[in-house]
């Protein structure tokens, strides 16, 4: 049995079933809830109970005030609900509304997603989890780990595990670090989250995301969120790759095909590695001969979306790449009436 639970001031609602806690249910949700510890010690995710019934409360360590106590002060980590609620608890709207952290995290898994991409799973300890956004980046760093900013690539759903796809690089330290010398339970140090690439919840435009490469890593954790949302706004995912076997998570992609009413995915395969490869039609765009390969999978991918909807003007696209690669296919998209304040880049100081 679930409860209709409203959040003041947003006046964000989700549904709480009896069974799981009040936190568990918001992050469920997709909501940017503020907590920490998940386990009832730093009061982070206390909230005010505005109206209705709380049920089960489980034994916890923070200590209320006497004020907080008054006001009808609980902790969400450690609630349940016996019937609709009304509540106001603090809710991240921007990436300036989250605290950066320093947190001591453990190698939880390696797990090879390809030959050449490896998933790193981190986890952090019981009593300090983090606090982000979908879309942000963290940097890691660690004994014999050289630093590397690298994308989230895990729904914030879940502070306590985080993802990261890690591209094999010959004479890259980080990415041979990673792939040849890193063991399971070894500390790394997580410090962030940094960057605005995050979704806007608000719009309910049609959304575009184009990944390149490893570049799916932030916009996975867009489109995981964005189903917690339960949006109900079409969902394209074009993701440019050089070869089939580049498509690492294919199958997942698929997977939110079959599941999803209005979500496509579309594999842009090949082309940016041949320079003698032209642009047919787009002789005056910016920079075209100067490409990078990658610049050049992100320009045909762009292409193949303007192919796709030649009209951009109703859409939000996503697009997540170095920003020398992306001047030609920015150019692009606006010149198919894409307004420019609704095109979201993660312009990459950091390497994914």
């Amino acid at each position: 049995m679930s409860h209709r639970v409203e959040l003041l001031p947003s006046g964000n609602v989700f549904q709480a079933e009896v069974e799981e806690t009040l936190l568990e249910a918001a992050l469920r949700s997709g909501l940017n809830l503020k907590y920490n510890c998940n386990s009832g010690s730093c009061g982070d995710c206390q909230a005010r109970l505005v109206s209705g019934e709380l049920g089960q409360s489980r034994y916890h360590d923070y200590v209320f005030s006497r004020e907080e106590k008054a006001n009808n002060h609980f902790l969400m980590c450690r609630t349940h609900t016996a019937g609709d609620l009304v509540i106001e608890a603090v809710e991240a709207r921007t990436a300036e509304d989250i605290p950066h952290h320093r947190i001591t995290t453990t190698v939880a898994r390696l797990n090879p997603l390809s030959e050449t991409v490896m998933e790193l799973q981190l986890r952090t300890p019981r009593s300090q989890t983090l606090w982000f956004l979908a879309g942000q980046y963290v940097t890691l760093s660690g004994e014999g780990l050289p630093a590397r900013n690298k994308s989230i690539a895990s729904c914030p759903c879940n502070g306590m595990v985080l993802q990261f796809h890690v591209q094999y690089v010959d004479g890259d330290p980080f990415a041979e670090y990673v792939f040849k010398q890193m063991k399971p339970r070894e500390k790394v140090e997580v410090e962030g989250p940094y960057g605005q690439f995050i979704l806007d919840e608000d719009s309910g435009r049609p959304c575009l995301f184009l990944a390149c490469e490893t570049g799916f890593a932030p916009v996975k954790s867009l489109i995981e969120h964005a189903i917690s949302l339960e949006f109900d706004q079409p969902l394209r995912l074009y993701w440019a790759v050089p070869r089939p076997e580049d498509l690492y998570l294919a199958n997942y992609c698929r997977s939110w095909q079959d599941a999803l009413d209005d979500f496509q995915f579309i594999p842009v395969v090949g082309q940016g590695d041949n320079p003698d490869w032209t642009f047919s039609g787009l002789p005056d765009l910016t920079d075209i001969p100067s490409l990078s390969p990658r610049g050049r999978r992100l320009l045909h991918a762009g292409l193949r979306i303007t192919g796709d909807y030649p009209d951009l003007s109703g859409y939000d696209v996503y697009v997540n790449g170095p920003d020398a690669d992306l001047v030609a296919l920015i150019e692009l998209l606006v010149r198919h009436g894409l307004p420019p304040e609704r095109l979201f880049v993660d312009r990459i100081a950091h390497i994914d």
